[in-house]
């Protein structure tokens, strides 16, 4: 009630409740920000000025959310389970902050402190809160949740050269309908396209979580593609590396004929290890290979596939994959160390 910085972070709790309408709601109600984890991302439809989008994979976006939460007079969890982030959210606030923790079971994880822990649903949770507050309470006043906002579009925008990773993101879900579900295995580009790309719905990005499984975005879209009643279309994003893992899938989607499109980044490098050596002044070891021509594979196995190197063939080739009965591989070319300063 007496809250002038009011902050909210959910998780996949809140979306394994279906929260997502009352979530919505409660932070549109009170101008609340909700940062999200990365697998509640679409809680709040992520091109709300209150949704600060996905968070803990990124080092460059948690530089963001970290400091903002810090400037909090009350912290909500709604559904959040920190298994989901990355280690530097272990204790991301000091002991004593103004932390309310709404969770269906005791939180024994250690990885963070909350002044008062709620054993509740986060609908129920709400409706009280809701009953506590002011719609015309003031929140933020000094409008630091909107230059967060503008920051991370910032640190994420398209490359200044016209093409590498974070443009083909940006392209595809400017090309894609709204209700586009994408999936995401380990790598590079799962770090990047979960900044980018803007969820409108939840569960509107399928990851593997914890374990971060390599391999495992084209089974996930083949999956979700087989029992989806609304046909929307499904792109499935991998690295090069991730792909050959899982190739065998290919007869899979060609036998059920789906149309699930496959968006591969082909930089010849298992990128975020590769990252990790430099950032720890360790060798070259292990994570270079030679390139693989995905488009004839795509074709070997009844499919459409071809590679991309510019902004025009990218829009092309989406145009095509979201209209054809069968399934499409876009081989995204990228150079070498596209993903350095990104993450």
């Amino acid at each position: 009630a007496r809250a002038k910085r009011p902050i909210a972070i959910a998780g996949v709790d809140a979306v394994n409740e279906g929260a997502g309408p009352e979530l919505a709601a409660f932070c549109r109600q009170f101008s609340i920000p909700l940062i999200t984890s990365y697998k509640g991302k679409g809680l709040l439809d992520e091109v709300d000025a209150l949704a600060l989008g996905g968070a803990g994979l990124s080092p460059k976006a948690d530089n963001i959310f970290l400091p903002l939460i810090n400037q909090s007079d009350c912290v909500l969890l709604l559904g959040y389970d920190p298994i989901e982030m990355r280690a530097n959210w272990r204790n991301p606030w000091p002991d004593g902050a103004p932390v309310v923790e709404v969770s269906p079971v005791l939180r024994t994880h250690g990885m963070h402190k909350a002044r008062f822990e709620l054993r509740s649903s986060v609908k129920s949770a709400l409706s009280v809160f809701s009953k506590s507050r002011s719609a015309d309470a003031p929140a933020w006043p000094a409008g630091e949740p909107a230059r967060a906002r503008a920051d991370l579009e910032s640190a994420f925008a398209p490359e200044t050269d016209g093409w590498g990773p974070a443009t083909v993101f940006h392209t595809l879900r400017k090309l894609t309908p709204d209700e586009t579900v994408v999936t995401a295995d380990s790598g590079a580009h799962r770090i990047l396209v979960s900044q980018i790309w803007k969820c409108r719905q939840p569960r509107g990005m399928l990851q593997s979580s914890a374990l971060c499984t390599m391999g495992c975005a084209v089974p996930l879209a083949i999956g979700h593609r087989l029992i989806d009643d609304t046909q929307a279309p499904v792109v499935a994003f991998v690295g090069d590396a991730g792909l050959e893992m899982c190739l065998g899938e290919l007869s899979t989607l060609r036998d059920l004929g789906l149309p699930v499109i496959i968006c591969v980044l082909v930089d010849r490098s298992l990128s975020l290890i590769e990252l990790k050596q430099r950032a720890s002044q360790r060798a070259n070891v292990g994570v270079d290979f030679g390139e693989t021509d995905f488009p004839e594979i795509a074709r070997a196995y009844s499919g459409h596939g071809a590679w991309v190197e510019a902004v025009d063939g990218l829009a092309n080739e989406i145009e095509g994959a979201l209209h054809r009965p069968g399934f499409t591989i876009i081989a995204c070319r990228i150079s070498n160390r596209a993903y350095d300063g990104k993450l």
